[in-house]
């Protein structure tokens, strides 16, 4: 809520200390301190970056990023894979896609799992949370920064 628009250029990193436990439970300032740690154009080279791992030194991480989204039009049990224009159809970027919406996601990860909010900008006191059933390459690279960060060892010549 912090950050008004829908037009982030570029995607941010955050890292969340918990201060007061309690006072998260009850909704209060103060009870989390966020740290802005790095942004980038891609949020995927953002979530990549060896830097980025240095999120594991706080309670939680966060992600916040603008983009565009589209309606995914059925899920794969209903597909018929001999339907090539439907194929094609899905295939088409969420930023070219008739029925796109703009939208500003907010993605959480931390030792209990990942969670998340949504708005779109054609309905911005809307808010769309996932308490951790999202699926997808965001989702993934997220789950992996938390879980899998890989470890990077410098050795001096010495």
């Amino acid at each position: 809520m912090s950050l008004d628009g829908f037009d982030l250029k570029r995607a941010r990193l955050y890292g969340i200390s918990v201060v007061d436990a309690g006072g998260v439970d009850r909704l209060e300032d103060g009870a989390l301190r966020i740290t802005f740690l790095a942004e980038h154009g891609d949020v995927y080279e953002l979530i990549d970056a060896p830097t980025s791992a240095i999120v594991r030194m706080f309670d939680a991480a966060v992600v916040l990023t603008c983009g565009w989204a589209a309606p995914i039009e059925r899920s794969d049990q209903c597909r018929d894979d001999d339907d090539d224009d439907d194929d094609a159809s899905e295939k088409v970027p969420p930023s070219q896609h008739p029925q796109r919406r703009r939208v500003r996601l907010v993605v959480v990860v931390g030792d209990q799992g990942v969670g998340s909010v949504l708005r779109f900008a054609d309905t911005p006191k809307e808010i769309v949370t996932d308490a951790g059933s999202a699926r997808g390459s965001l989702a993934d690279a997220v789950n992996n920064l938390w879980f899998d960060s890989p470890v990077h060892v410098a050795r001096s010549s010495s």
